[in-house]
Protein backbone atom coordinates (compact mmCIF):
# COMPACT_ATOMS: atom_id res chain seq x y z
CA UNK A 1 0.00 0.00 0.00
CA UNK A 2 1.25 3.49 -0.81
CA UNK A 3 2.48 5.61 2.06
CA UNK A 4 1.08 9.08 2.61
CA UNK A 5 2.89 12.11 3.94
CA UNK A 6 3.54 12.65 7.65
CA UNK A 7 0.09 14.23 8.10
CA UNK A 8 -1.60 11.09 6.74
CA UNK A 9 -2.53 12.77 3.47
CA UNK A 10 -1.10 12.70 -0.02
CA UNK A 11 0.38 15.89 -1.45
CA UNK A 12 -2.09 17.84 -3.60
CA UNK A 13 -0.61 18.39 -7.03
CA UNK A 14 -1.99 20.51 -9.86
CA UNK A 15 -0.74 19.23 -13.22
CA UNK A 16 -0.59 21.90 -15.95
CA UNK A 17 -0.04 20.58 -19.47
CA UNK A 18 -0.64 21.40 -23.15
CA UNK A 19 0.14 25.06 -22.37
CA UNK A 20 3.18 27.24 -23.02
CA UNK A 21 5.41 29.45 -20.92
CA UNK A 22 5.23 33.13 -21.89
CA UNK A 23 7.72 35.86 -21.01
CA UNK A 24 5.89 39.13 -20.33
CA UNK A 25 4.55 38.58 -17.78
CA UNK A 26 6.18 35.24 -17.03
CA UNK A 27 3.34 32.71 -16.89
CA UNK A 28 2.05 29.37 -18.16
CA UNK A 29 -0.69 30.13 -20.67
CA UNK A 30 -3.47 27.93 -21.95
CA UNK A 31 -3.49 24.21 -21.55
CA UNK A 32 -5.26 21.88 -19.18
CA UNK A 33 -5.19 21.74 -15.37
CA UNK A 34 -5.81 18.51 -13.50
CA UNK A 35 -5.77 18.11 -9.72
CA UNK A 36 -4.36 15.00 -8.07
CA UNK A 37 -5.09 14.44 -4.37
CA UNK A 38 -4.92 10.65 -4.23
CA UNK A 39 -1.56 9.88 -5.86
CA UNK A 40 1.47 9.08 -3.72
CA UNK A 41 4.28 10.70 -5.69
CA UNK A 42 6.70 9.89 -2.85
CA UNK A 43 6.44 6.18 -3.68
CA UNK A 44 7.55 6.82 -7.28
CA UNK A 45 10.97 7.37 -8.79
CA UNK A 46 11.52 10.22 -11.24
CA UNK A 47 11.20 7.80 -14.15
CA UNK A 48 7.98 6.32 -12.77
CA UNK A 49 6.51 9.81 -12.31
CA UNK A 50 7.32 10.74 -15.91
CA UNK A 51 5.74 7.48 -17.10
CA UNK A 52 2.64 8.17 -14.95
CA UNK A 53 2.20 11.65 -16.47
CA UNK A 54 2.87 10.39 -20.02
CA UNK A 55 0.18 7.72 -19.60
CA UNK A 56 -2.26 10.22 -18.10
CA UNK A 57 -1.68 12.91 -20.76
CA UNK A 58 -1.16 10.48 -23.67
CA UNK A 59 1.81 12.64 -24.69
CA UNK A 60 5.58 12.78 -24.35
CA UNK A 61 7.14 15.28 -21.92
CA UNK A 62 9.97 17.56 -23.04
CA UNK A 63 10.62 19.08 -19.61
CA UNK A 64 8.90 19.06 -16.23
CA UNK A 65 8.90 21.82 -13.61
CA UNK A 66 7.24 22.56 -10.28
CA UNK A 67 6.59 25.82 -8.47
CA UNK A 68 7.38 26.01 -4.77
CA UNK A 69 4.26 26.67 -2.74
CA UNK A 70 3.85 30.29 -1.70
CA UNK A 71 6.19 31.66 -4.38
CA UNK A 72 5.42 33.27 -7.72
CA UNK A 73 6.11 31.32 -10.88
CA UNK A 74 9.07 33.63 -11.56
CA UNK A 75 10.66 33.03 -8.14
CA UNK A 76 9.61 29.45 -7.42
CA UNK A 77 9.90 27.55 -10.71
CA UNK A 78 12.28 24.57 -10.45
CA UNK A 79 13.14 21.87 -12.99
CA UNK A 80 12.51 18.19 -12.32
CA UNK A 81 14.89 16.40 -14.66
CA UNK A 82 16.49 13.65 -12.58
CA UNK A 83 16.16 11.69 -9.34
CA UNK A 84 17.94 14.36 -7.26
CA UNK A 85 15.58 17.14 -8.39
CA UNK A 86 12.64 14.76 -7.97
CA UNK A 87 13.57 14.16 -4.32
CA UNK A 88 13.64 17.95 -3.80
CA UNK A 89 10.20 18.19 -5.42
CA UNK A 90 8.88 15.46 -3.08
CA UNK A 91 10.33 17.24 -0.05
CA UNK A 92 8.66 20.52 -1.11
CA UNK A 93 5.37 18.83 -2.06
CA UNK A 94 4.97 16.96 1.22
CA UNK A 95 6.27 19.90 3.26
CA UNK A 96 3.34 22.13 2.40
CA UNK A 97 -0.32 22.12 3.35
CA UNK A 98 -1.18 23.77 0.05
CA UNK A 99 -1.14 22.72 -3.56
CA UNK A 100 2.07 22.24 -5.50
CA UNK A 101 1.86 23.10 -9.20
CA UNK A 102 3.58 20.97 -11.84
CA UNK A 103 4.15 22.29 -15.35
CA UNK A 104 4.90 20.22 -18.45
CA UNK A 105 6.70 21.41 -21.58
CA UNK A 106 5.78 18.95 -24.31
CA UNK A 107 7.76 17.64 -27.25
CA UNK A 108 7.23 20.22 -29.98
CA UNK A 109 5.84 22.83 -27.54
CA UNK A 110 8.74 24.45 -25.74
CA UNK A 111 10.49 27.74 -25.53
CA UNK A 112 14.18 28.05 -26.40
CA UNK A 113 14.63 30.71 -23.72
CA UNK A 114 13.46 28.20 -21.07
CA UNK A 115 16.34 25.76 -21.80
Amino acid sequence: MAQSGPNGLFAMAELNYQGVFTRNPFSYTGGVKTMFNDVDFSSMTFSECVTFFKCFMHEQCKKMYYCESGLSLMDGLNPISDDVEYVTFIFDAYGTDGIISIFINHVGIWNRWMV
